[in-house]
């Protein structure tokens, strides 16, 4: 049982590994087509006759140079084809060229990164790069596409010492409950070991059966089979009811039976449930969301806690907490027929899977928006968070599943742009206008 166990965790923390590199590419996507977003509406802009050339291209790379993700660790850059930087937080670094910059082995990375860029759909490029105000230089994984008109390379990045430190973290989480669950099922196992045998001594042959029964079930529970056959549990259910020691010993088997029955769903519920609020995490939303049946409409709402990060600096990590168990908790009760998800950090998610109209939708996030305000307000600590949210549909089941999720990730971040406090509706023109929560 402790070897299937141990097996069993080196398959869910590779498994883990690969969901947290996949996580990390696709969020890289994503954040870099928000980015390329901003671009594009100031091309369109400048195609209309609004701005200039030279104006567009100002504006947009302004905009992108402020733009962070990621607790303000995550920013993007910007690089002509030819190498010359254009955005780089703002350091001495803009305006100069790049072309032959090297990293630690010998990889000229930018000129990779234009090179990916390229690519039809972009690139990935891995190379070494230090994080900002530090000279030690660090695995980084970064995504960059191109914008031909302006000839500009965009991308961002991430270290994958994040992935290491949260894998590390993990594994030893689950060794931890491993042990602590071995540690349990021998000991009870020993215990239940030595009654038998006492007993088989006492008795004797007259009640051999009712032992042979026993020993076969508790041989069924140290390879791990919690349940029993229907001939097992009725001679168990018969040897509970006696008041000699084979009684006793059949109740605390049940017990035991009952007790790893226990710590069997605690440890699924912890696969599934974010620790802190309950809520789905993302791994369960993820594995749940694939047996959404195509052609079925789906309705995705994103959230975002607008100014955490300060209240959680000033106030501490139990007032942030606090915060996240009332946002959750009015979440669970405003869509109580839906799938609520902690995706991670202050960022939470709705899935409503049945058909619903869009003004029903809107209609149940501004009440649960003006809900979880109200309640914030009534608190000095808490009283300057507001909600942004971001809202896409597929009607019909006709977008998939994680375009849908970027949708409503595009209109959440439009929502941020328009000045938090707010939500906006993906539509495929990207006439995303500004609602008020």
């Amino acid at each position: 049982m402790i070897y299937s166990s141990v097996q069993e965790n080196e398959r869910l923390l590779q498994a883990y590994r690969e969901d947290l590199e996949k996580n990390a590419r696709i969020q890289l996507q994503n954040q870099t087509q928000s980015a390329l977003s901003i671009v594009q509406d100031h091309y369109r802009r400048q195609i209309s006759g609004e701005l200039t050339r030279e104006q567009a291209m100002r504006q947009s790379a302004d905009i992108i140079r402020m733009m962070r993700y990621n607790d303000e660790t995550g920013y993007f850059t910007i690089d002509t084809d030819d190498g010359v930087n254009v955005v780089l937080r703002g350091t001495a670094a803009e305006g100069k060229p790049r072309l032959d910059a090297m990293d630690p082995e010998g990889n000229y990375f930018i000129q990779d990164i234009i090179r990916q860029a390229k690519q039809p759909s972009g690139g990935f490029t891995a190379f070494m790069y230090p994080k900002p105000e530090t000279n030690n230089p660090l695995p980084k994984l970064y995504y960059s596409i191109e914008f031909r008109p302006y000839h500009w390379v965009i991308g961002t990045g991430v270290w994958i010492d994040q992935i290491d430190r949260m894998v590390a973290a993990h594994q030893s989480e689950m060794n931890r409950h491993v042990w602590e669950q071995a540690f349990r099922t021998m000991a009870g196992l020993g215990v239940m070991g030595l009654l038998l045998i006492l007993m088989a001594i006492y008795i004797g042959r007259r009640l051999a059966y009712p032992i042979q029964i026993a020993t076969q079930r508790m041989r069924a529970l140290g390879n791990g089979f919690l349940e029993m056959d229907g001939k097992t549990d009725s001679a168990m259910k018969r040897m509970a009811e006696r008041h000699d020691e084979l009684g006793t010993m059949s109740r605390a088997m049940q017990e035991m039976s009952r007790k790893l029955c226990e710590n069997q769903q605690l440890i699924l519920r912890m696969a599934r449930e974010d620790a802190l609020t309950g809520l789905a995490n993302r791994r369960y939303f993820t594995e749940s969301i694939r047996k959404h049946p195509a052609g079925k409409p789906l309705t995705l709402i994103s959230l975002d806690l607008d100014h955490f990060k300060e209240v959680n600096d000033r106030f501490g990590h139990q007032t942030g907490d606090a915060a996240l168990l009332i946002l959750a908790e009015v979440l669970r009760q405003s869509f109580a027929d839906a799938m609520t998800v902690r995706m991670g950090g202050d960022e939470f998610l709705v899935a409503m899977t049945g058909p619903i109209s869009r003004e029903k939708a809107e209609q149940r996030l501004t009440s649960f928006m003006k809900k979880l305000i109200h309640i914030y307000q009534k608190d000095n600590s808490l009283c300057h968070l507001t909600i942004s949210a971001g809202i896409a549909f597929s009607v019909q089941g006709d977008v998939p599943v994680d375009v849908l999720l970027h949708q409503s990730d595009e209109a959440l971040y439009a929502a941020k742009l328009a000045g938090r406090s707010c939500y906006r509706v993906y539509t495929p023109a990207d006439d995303m206008s500004k609602k008020e929560g």
